[in-house]
């Protein structure tokens, strides 16, 4: 097998032809290291080599700072200005760009907006404005402090000082300024419409009455204890408790009646409200769940024509006679809506029941007679009006009768009153001390000699119960004092 010239190049060791560039063959190039890309971590850029990302991350930056004057420097100076606000010649210095124009006008002086304070005539004041309470002179003064300060009333009403005039609130001036103005414009002649006259005239709208209201309900606010405040609260959210209660129950009310009167059905005699069918499609997308789900469309209903109500015949009269049928108009007052409408019903499930206060009563007063009001044998319209009118007499002669007993017992008392009056005038009035001491021979003890003394005072007291009473009486200290300096002796 013949070797090759690999083989030859690879046992002697030479190196390989394509490694020694000759002079055909033209150098390679050295590879220049690329530069690590900003936003991009060591780690990763070793990871990634030295091929490029498709996309180059973007290192976050603070907020750009704005660019207000640009790159060149803006030259400031200090100059004289005058402000066309003011009536008087001032001069005063700020500092302006050098760009700006040395006649500028001074730019806050567009925010000085003077209020238009009226003047008025000797003759207008005559025939419009006179005011028992004002006299002109005090008039031309308020317009004249309203038109310096520019109508901030706080201000008006601090630098007021009329000479000889009495105190005024700032209500009272604000009154008086604002009925003087309504009163200008309209009596004087207006260029505008009418419209305009009114808009303008309803800006000096003052309700002097309304404000000093406002005030004293502020200032009962502000002194509150912190017991008021807490009611208060405990009030709010009861109130809150209630209505969403009310909310509740109408809805469950609603509900009710869609099921068992039929409401879904299509009765023809009752029209949703707007408010009722609002509440049954939120109640269904919240029944739904998620969001994900179909939404199917409803079932189209097909719009129930109106009742016609049948004229009353003589014919249709004996009908209904004949079948015992009574038929009731609906109410013309009242719209016939879900909650209005009454659906058909057995009348012996609704037969009149007595008042709970005087059920009890009642029940026994027509169990003496025999009658069971619970049930009727034959539960038809006269009948049940019957037994309603019989209820309605018994629990009137049951009040009646609790009247009488309250009465008679009344009548008792006084009577018991009056015999034991006439009683006490008959035995006479009792003696003057009210007390009779006993003799000596009858039981009582002598005194002694030594004079110590007991008696038995028998005291009898008339009273309305003519009770008597014997009450012993014991020597008093003096006595007994000197007893003993007796025996001592």
């Amino acid at each position: 097998m013949a070797a090759s010239a690999a083989d030859v190049r690879s046992i002697l060791s030479l190196p390989e032809p394509s490694a020694i560039p000759g002079p055909s063959q033209p150098k390679k190039q050295p590879t220049t290291s690329t530069r690590k890309p900003e936003g991009i971590s060591r780690e990763l850029y070793a990871l990634i080599g030295p091929t490029a990302p498709s996309l180059v991350a973007i290192k976050p930056r603070l907020k750009q700072k704005p660019n207000l004057g640009g790159g060149s420097k803006v030259k400031w100076e200090l100059r004289l200005f005058k402000n066309s606000g003011r009536q008087d010649s001032l001069e005063l210095r700020h500092w302006v760009k050098t760009s700006t124009p040395e006649d500028a006008e001074y730019p806050f002086s567009k925010y000085n907006v003077a209020p238009n304070v009226f003047t008025y005539s000797q003759d207008e004041y005559t025939r419009f404005l006179e005011d028992k309470d004002w006299a002109k002179e005090e008039t031309d003064y308020l317009f004249s402090v309203a038109r310096e300060y520019d109508v901030r009333w706080f201000v008006v009403h601090d630098r007021y000082e009329y000479p000889g005039g009495v105190t005024r609130t700032v209500d009272d001036l604000k009154d008086r300024y604002y009925s003087v103005c309504r009163k200008l414009v309209r009596n004087r002649p207006w260029a505008g419409d009418e419209q305009s006259k009114n808009a303008l005239i309803s800006s000096y709208n003052f309700d002097k009455e309304r404000e000093l209201t406002r005030k004293k309900y502020i200032l009962s606010l502000e002194n509150r204890t912190p017991e008021q405040i807490a009611e208060e609260e405990a009030l709010f959210v009861e109130v809150k408790r209630l209505e969403q209660n009310e909310r509740r129950f109408k809805k469950e009310r609603d509900e009710l009646l869609r099921t068992i009167v039929g409401i879904d059905s299509g009765l023809p005699d009752i029209v949703e409200d707007e408010g009722l069918s609002n509440l049954t499609i939120d109640t269904k997308k919240r029944k739904r769940g998620s969001a994900l789900d179909l939404d199917t469309p409803s079932t189209p209903v097909a719009p129930t024509p109106p009742v016609v109500k049948r004229p009353q015949t003589a014919r249709n009269a004996a009908f209904d006679a004949a079948h015992c049928i009574i038929r009731t108009d609906p109410p013309t007052s009242v719209p016939i809506t879900k909650a209005a409408h009454q659906p058909a019903y057995l009348r012996s499930y609704k037969l009149p029941i007595p008042k709970a206060a005087v059920g009890p009563k009642v029940q026994a007063a027509l169990a003496e007679l025999g009658i069971n009001h619970n049930r009727l044998v034959m539960p038809t319209r006269d009948n049940t009006l019957q037994l309603e009118s019989l209820l309605e007499a018994t629990a009137a002669l049951v009040e009646t009768k609790r009247v009488v007993d309250k009465v008679e017992y009344d009548i008792r008392i006084l009577k018991g009153r009056l015999g034991m009056r006439e009683s006490q005038e008959v035995e006479g009035p009792p003696p003057p001390d009210g007390m009779e001491v006993d003799e000596p021979g009858d039981g009582g003890d002598l005194i002694s000699e030594d004079g110590r003394a007991q008696s038995v005072v028998s005291t009898r007291s008339r009273k309305q119960s003519r009770r008597s009473m014997s009450i012993s009486s014991v020597d008093t200290a003096t006595t007994r004092a000197g007893t003993k300096r007796q025996k001592r002796s």
